[in-house]
C-alpha cells in the first residue's frame, strides 16, 4: 500500500493549516499522517492543526523544504515504509519553495498528490509587488500544480478576480481554484480529487537546497508570557501589523483559559483556544518579520510586546 503523498504551501498566513484541518475533517479518506514543519523556533503550526484521526510528525531543525536535514530523511523513509496511510500532507513552511519537496513524491512507498499553493484573496497582489517577500510568493506559485485562492470571505468580489488574476499570470500551468465563502470545503476537496499529476525527480529524495529566505525572513519567539490581558495584548500587536508579515500563537488570561492570536494581512485575529484540543504546554508567540532590517525590526517589536504583556492596567 502506497501513501499519497500531497504538498501543501503558500505564503504565511494563506490558509494552509486551515486548509489542512479541513481535509483532516473528512475530505481525505482512509488514515492520515501530517507532516508540519514551522518557520521559527517554535512550531506553533503543530499545536494549531487538529489532529482528528491523523498523526502529526514534528520536525524541529527548521524549514523542511529547505533543510533536508538526517531528522526529516528519517521521518518521510519512515512514514514511506508504513504501508499503513492512504495519505501524507506535508505542510511547507510560509516561506518554503514547495518544488523542493515535491521529490519525495517519487519516493519508494509514496504515490504523487498534488503541489497545492494557497493564496491570500487580501494581501496576494500586494505581496507579488513587495520588494522584500516577492520573489518568495512568485517562486511558491510558480511550483504550483493547484493553486487555491483562500480568504474570499474577507475580500470584496473584485478584490477576488483580482486576487485570481494575479495568480493566473503568477502561475499559468497551475489549476486554480476559489473558495467559495459559503462552502470553503469544497474547495478543499476539489483540491484532492482527480488523477494524480505527473512527477520529475526519477526517486530521488531532494538534495539540500540552499537556504534561499534565510537573507530575507527573521523569526522571533516570545516564551515568557504569563497571564495577560489578551484583549488588550492583542490591540497592541495590531499597532505592530504593518511591520510584520506573520506573527502567531497562543495566550493565556488571568483566569487560565487559552486564546489562539494570529496576525496576517495586517489584521489580528484572537479567539478562544478550542474545547476538546489538548492546552498549549505554555504560552508563546512567533513573530517574523521581512526585509534587511527584520532582525532589527523583530527586536523592536518584541520589546513593545513584552511590556505589553508585563503591564498591568490600572
Amino acid at each position: 500500500m502506497t501513501a499519497r503523498l500531497g504538498i501543501i504551501g503558500g505564503y504565511l498566513g494563506s490558509g494552509k493549516s486551515t486548509l489542512v484541518n479541513r481535509l483532516l475533517a473528512g475530505v481525505l479518506p482512509g488514515r492520515t499522517a501530517v507532516v508540519v514543519n514551522d518557520f521559527g523556533s517554535v512550531n506553533i503550526d503543530a499545536d494549531l492543526i487538529a489532529s482528528a484521526s491523523g498523526d502529526t510528525v514534528e520536525l524541529t531543525n527548521g524549514c523542511i523544504c529547505c533543510q533536508i536535514s538526517d531528522d526529516a530523511l528519517r521521518t518521510m523513509t519512515a512514514l514511506a515504509a508504513r504501508g499503513d496511510l492512504d495519505h501524507v500532507l506535508c505542510e511547507v513552511s510560509g516561506v518554503g519553495d514547495p518544488a523542493q519537496l515535491a521529490a519525495w513524491r517519487d519516493f519508494p512507498g509514496f504515490s504523487p498528490g498534488p503541489v497545492l499553493v494557497c493564496a491570500d484573496a487580501t494581501a496576494v497582489r500586494r505581496l507579488l509587488r513587495d520588494q522584500y517577500v516577492g520573489d518568495t510568493v512568485r517562486r511558491q506559485l510558480a511550483a504550483a500544480e493547484v493553486v487555491l485562492v483562500t480568504k474570499t470571505d474577507l475580500a470584496l468580489p473584485a478584490g477576488t478576480q483580482e486576487a485570481v488574476e494575479a495568480c493566473r499570470e503568477a502561475a499559468p500551468q497551475a489549476r486554480l481554484l476559489v473558495q467559495d465563502p459559503a462552502d470553503p470545503g469544497a474547495a478543499a476537496t476539489a483540491a484532492f480529487a482527480g488523477p494524480a499529476p505527473g512527477t520529475q525527480n526519477g526517486g530521488a529524495p531532494p538534495d539540500d537546497p540552499a537556504d534561499r529566505h534565510a537573507t530575507t525572513h527573521r523569526s522571533a519567539a516570545l516564551e515568557d508570557l504569563g497571564p495577560l490581558d489578551v484583549a488588550a495584548f492583542a490591540r497592541v500587536l495590531a499597532g505592530q501589523a504593518g511591520r510584520l508579515v506573520r506573527a502567531k500563537g497562543f495566550l493565556q488570561d488571568p483566569v487560565g483559559r487559552w486564546h489562539e492570536i494570529q496576525l496576517s494581512g495586517g489584521r489580528v485575529d484572537l479567539r478562544p483556544h478550542p474545547p476538546g484540543r489538548p492546552a498549549p504546554e505554555h504560552p508563546a508567540l512567533v513573530l517574523i518579520a521581512a526585509g534587511p532590517d527584520a532582525e532589527d525590526i523583530l527586536d523592536e517589536v518584541r520589546t513593545v510586546l513584552l511590556h505589553a504583556a508585563t503591564s498591568r492596567p490600572g
